[in-house]
């Protein structure tokens, strides 16, 4: 049977990267899952999580020119950079960790902050 879990993230700058790994993990530990899924999903229209692999701070600013790039709407980017990364992941639990390769992180991407925001994570096993 599955739970629905809530991440609560504070963002800080008008566009910002946070690393939800963390918390994942933690969700998984607490609930003892040791084989199952992980269903991340962004409630936001301008926020949006991805999987890729750890991000240095030189790098985070080569992602936001590549997404500015790519931004056809000039009046509500926030929207469209959000819907380019998307607002869902979905992962796999394996012997109680998360599937991940050894260089893989969890993001969240705000992209119209400072804003509270939630992460709902569901747990199925």
């Amino acid at each position: 049977m599955g739970k629905v879990k809530e991440i609560e993230l504070y963002t800080e700058a008008k566009e910002e990267v946070i690393d939800i790994t963390p918390h994942l993990i933690e969700l998984i530990e607490k609930e003892a899952l040791m084989e199952g899924f992980v269903c991340v999903y962004v409630p936001h229209t301008s926020a949006a999580v991805t999987i890729h692999r750890k991000l240095a701070d030189p790098i985070k600013p080569k992602l936001a020119e590549l997404l500015e790039r790519v931004n056809p709407d000039e009046e509500a980017p926030h929207y469209t950079k959000a819907a380019l990364v998307a607002p869902t992941e979905v992962l796999v639990v394996k012997e109680g960790r998360l599937g991940l390769g050894p260089n893989q992180r969890v993001y969240f991407y705000e992209f119209n902050g400072p804003k509270k925001r939630k992460v709902y994570v569901y747990l199925s096993d």
